[in-house]
């Protein structure tokens, strides 16, 4: 698991920002490539060290595509649906965890590790047919490269669309790419945006990860049985489904800071009740499947937010540092869980210590939350009567829903 987190870091912060240099689409392509080879790579590893540097390369891939995928898909929809498709992006986490833990986990005593990875291996070749067949480049994107050709691209995609074609690329500032879009995006208004969406994601990975990796391997302990593991993920992934399904219609017509904190809380909540109910029948099961509920939920909010908090030409690199400083949470998580169990701390005190993040991350989230607000409200003063879309986070939470 470190060793795929490891790689989703290295994908994140620095493969991710080439879609501000190359495009969307390439980087979707190159990230979708990798994920096959560290695929391949693990499937055939004849030690150790080889499957980690496949599972490093896999995560470097998935990295990349969770970064450039999720800043497409805030270049192409409109404000009254962004929450909705954020929604189906986001799923694909405790979806996967449904398949894996119910068809793939039961079979693996018979199957062997391997098997799993073939299976990966097989998803990522298909990933990157459905890249090469169906995602356009960034009309964002070409608009600022000014390529030869650019203009006849950008009115091709426009054409895909029902739109009429334009006669000259839009200009924009938020449109003109950077030689060094890092030093953008760790400046000014950007930097501050940047350091509290990073600390408020590092958080919530921290609780993320630590429940993901103790929450199954506790009960199995509790119980003496093996094959609760994989029953507790099964849970955990429904009630993940349900959370991103629900937060997506609720974010839709709320303010995504605020509801991501709320949700953000309930999940602490429920992740320090878990440690107490553990052992009581079906009551962890039930528990843990509300606090996936709410922590999938959160995880909607980062994946929606965050890409509005930067404008088009450094949007890719600014999601992907956020992310990428939030996966070092999820490095960190397992490991320090350990050290609690291992001390012997008693696990209702260690889930409830793993709950505080939660807190910590939601207060974040509240303080950028007013830190963009201020800024909506001076960019709107500053360029009254301009259009809204020249501005960072012009799909963002503020300009599209007001103060809600």
């Amino acid at each position: 698991m470190s060793g795929a987190l490891v790689g989703l870091f290295i994908g994140a912060v620095g493969l991710a920002p080439l879609g501000d240099r190359i495009g969307r689409r390439a980087t979707a392509l190159l990230g979708s490539y990798i994920v096959a080879a560290g695929m391949t790579v693990s499937t055939f590893a004849g030690d150790l060290g080889t499957l980690t540097a496949g599972r490093i390369l896999t995560g470097a891939g998935i990295g990349t595509l969770i970064a450039v995928v999720a800043v497409i898909f805030s270049e192409y929809t409109n404000a009254r649906v962004y929450p909705i498709v954020m929604t189906g992006y986001a799923a694909g986490i405790p979806i996967g965890t449904v398949v894996g833990s119910s068809f793939v986990g039961p079979v693996l005593d018979e199957q062997g590790w391997r098997f799993a990875f073939g299976l990966g291996l097989g998803g990522a070749i298909l990933g990157i047919v459905l890249v090469h067949l169906m995602v356009p480049e960034s009309l964002a994107y070409i608009a600022s490269s000014r390529k030869a050709g650019a203009l006849e691209r950008f009115n091709k995609l426009l054409g895909r669309m029902g739109l009429e074609p334009v006669s000259a690329l839009p200009e924009s500032e938020n449109l003109t790419q950077k030689r060094a879009p890092f030093s953008e995006v760790l400046r000014g208004r950007l930097l501050r945006n940047t350091l509290m969406a990073s600390l408020a994601y590092f958080l919530f990975m921290v609780s993320f990860y630590f429940t993901t990796n103790w929450a199954a391997k506790y009960m199995a302990d509790v119980t003496g049985d093996r094959s609760v593991a994989a029953q507790t993920m099964s849970w955990y992934g429904i009630g993940g489904v349900i959370g991103v399904a629900l937060f997506g219609v609720v974010i839709a017509r709320r303010n995504i800071y605020r509801m991501t904190a709320v949700v953000i809380v309930l999940g602490a909540g429920c992740l320090a009740f878990f440690g107490h109910a553990a052992t009581v029948q079906m009551v962890p099961f039930l528990v843990i499947a509300v606090t996936s509920f709410f922590l999938s939920a959160a995880t909607t909010g980062f994946y929606a937010a965050v890409p509005l908090l930067y404008p088009e030409k450094v949007r890719s690199t600014g999601f992907g540092l956020v992310m990428g400083v939030g996966r070092i949470g999820g490095i960190s998580a397992p490991t320090l869980g350990g050290a609690f169990f291992d001390a012997g701390v008693a696990p209702r005190l260690t889930f409830a210590v793993f709950a505080l993040p939660l807190l910590l991350s939601a207060i974040g989230l509240l303080y950028l939350y007013a830190h963009v607000r201020r800024g909506d409200r001076a960019d709107r003063a500053e360029q009254a009567g301009s259009g809204a879309a020249d501005r960072p986070g012009a799909h963002g939470v503020l300009t599209k829903e007001g103060s809600k």
